[in-house]
Parts: structure tokens; sequence; C-alpha cells
């Protein structure tokens, strides 16, 4: 067994590590990582479904997709992750409460109550304090989870807070659950480093002949390339999402009502209706939508069309509306 501490924030090289040594070791290892300011979707989510996209937006917080499914997590500099990439026998390899099972030790040897939950989580009181996600690659598995240490719980649900109403899609939903940072059940003053450190030293002792694992130029290397070309990618962490519609009602500055409904599919609207109560804008709307027809559902990409081509007849302001509308 090996045990890894990253050293970087960088969440595309994290997911990055993950993905590397899953596919390209054959070692037995468990990887701790801590991320800059983040939310993390499973891989079979559609992003836009699981995030509040004009609060990330302003707070500029990332988005980014993993290789394992479940839920949509937020992670910040007080919260650990832990991974741990293991070979096993096909049809064996995901067990959520054994590789759990170090972790509630840990915790519990820090004096935490902590127990597994009916959803594959980590507990407190009934609060959560981890999620955890699996990937099977051929006889190897990826189990890896989240560990709210001293998070702001504000950001985490301001970030994750959508309505799921104006969204139809087949997409896997998260399952919101009531959350608690295990900083509160500490008698100790412990700071968040100190609680890595522990984390990081259980594990080491914790595993049978267990020592420190060393990367490799050529191997950082390799890391660094999968980070740009997957996940730096607006394709993998948003055009992957699955296939949906998204249906809004609003009203321009003019006070008309408009009825927006576009299709998305493998990332590109390939299908926008906008309709207006005042029919003198119909016809300019169906101009807009037949200009954001066939591109990528990315906000900067719309803006760039639909500036381009600005006229006298339709206001900044009415275009940016339209457009935070194909969004939130």
């Amino acid at each position: 067994m090996k045990g890894l501490l990253s050293t970087t924030n960088d969440p595309a090289i994290n997911l990055a590590t993950e993905e590397y040594l899953l596919r390209k070791s054959d070692k037995n290892l468990f990887f701790l990582y801590t991320n800059a300011p983040s939310i993390i979707v499973g891989k079979h989510q559609n992003t836009l479904a699981e995030i509040n996209y004009t609060y990330t937006n302003e707070n500029n917080i990332p988005v980014y997709r993993r290789l394992s499914g479940g839920g949509t997590v937020y992670h910040d500099h007080n919260n650990l992750n832990f991974c741990f990439i293991q070979n096993g026998k096909k049809g064996e390899l995901v067990n959520f409460a054994l590789y759990s099972e170090p972790i509630l030790k840990a915790l519990k040897s820090l004096g935490i109550n902590a127990t597994f939950g009916k959803r594959h989580d980590i507990q407190i009181d009934g609060k959560k304090v981890s999620g955890n996600a699996s990937h099977v690659f051929k006889t190897r598995v990826m189990h890896h989870g989240t560990l709210l240490y001293n998070s702001d719980l504000s950001i985490l649900n301001n970030s994750l807070k959508t309505n799921p109403l104006i969204i139809i899609d087949k997409a896997v939903k998260s399952v919101r659950s009531e959350v608690t940072n295990i900083s509160d059940y500490i008698n100790t003053n412990m700071s968040y480093q100190d609680f890595v450190n522990y984390m990081f030293d259980y594990l080491l002792n914790y595993f049978k002949d267990c020592d420190n694992l060393m990367l490799s130029p050529s191997e950082k290397s390799q890391i660094e390339a999968i980070s740009e070309d997957k996940y730096r990618t607006w394709e993998w962490n948003y055009g992957y999402s699955p296939n949906f519609e998204l249906n809004k009602r609003y009203k321009l500055p003019n006070g008309s009502r408009v009825k927006s409904s576009i299709t998305v599919e493998k990332g590109i609207i390939v299908d926008c209706h906008l309709t207006s109560s005042n029919k003198n804008d119909n016809s300019l709307l169906k101009v807009l939508s037949q200009k954001v027809e066939n591109t990528q559902h990315d906000k900067n990409t719309i803006k760039d069309i639909l500036y381009k081509d600005l006229n006298t007849k339709i206001s900044k302001s009415t275009i940016e509306l339209i457009i935070e509308n194909f969004f939130a």
C-alpha cells in the first residue's frame, strides 16, 4: 500500500491524478488532497441542473466533472478529499462500507462518533460530513469522498441551490442532505492542516507496510496532460451533460412576457424557441433564436454571437436578460 498527499489545490490536477493512478498504475494506494473553492459534479449529471449558475458565476466558483458517478459536492480549502484505489476481483470491487471503514476509525480516534449512512455517506449526529462515490476500471476500483472539516457551509448551500423544475432531463440527480463540519465535534484546537496531517499519518499506520508514494517527473507530466485535455475543458465539464430541455418564463424590460425553451444535446443548442406576449417582439426573437441554434450552450459563446449583430431595435440589456435565462 502506498500513500500520496497532494501538494496542489488545483482541482483539475487532483482529478487528473486520480484518473492517472487508477488507469496507469497497478499499485494499491490512498491519495489525499485539498481543492481550491470549486464544484465537482458526478460523471452522469447535468451540470446546469446541479448548480446555482448565477451565484457560481458571480463568485467565480469553477465547475469540474469527475470520473465517478454520484452527486454534486462543493470543495474548498477546508474540505479534505480522500481517495482509495485498489486492485480486486470483478463483481467485488465496489464496497462503500469497506472503504469508509478506515475513515470512520480515524474520526473515532479523534473522539468523534461518526457513522456510516444509508446513502453510503459518513454522518455525525445524522448530518452529512462526507459524500462518497466509486468508479471501476477493469480490475481496479477508485473510491473517493469528501470530509467537510471547516468548510463555508453558506457558500456550499448557495452554490448547489437551483430550481430543478425548469430543466427536463434523465440525468442523475443529487439528493440534498443537511451537512455539518467535523471541526464542530473536535474537543481539541486542531487546525485544518493539523487534521490533514493526522488523517494522512493515521492511514499510513492503518495499512500494513504502507509508505509514501513519489510521483516521477514523467508521471507528473502525464497528469498535467490529462488535466489540460480533459478536466480543464468545457466539453467535459459542461458539454458531457446528458441531453436536456430548459424552459423559462420571464418579463422583458418593456413589460412583455417571454416564453423561452431550448433543447441541448451533447452541449449544443439544437432547438430554441422564444415567443413574446407582445407580437411586435416575435420577429426579433425569432432571429435571436435562429442565431443561437447549433452553437455551444456556453454563455460567452452566445454573447459573442448575439452582440456581434446587435442593432438598435433591441437593447443590450434585453439581450443580456435573454442570455441569463438560457442558463439560470
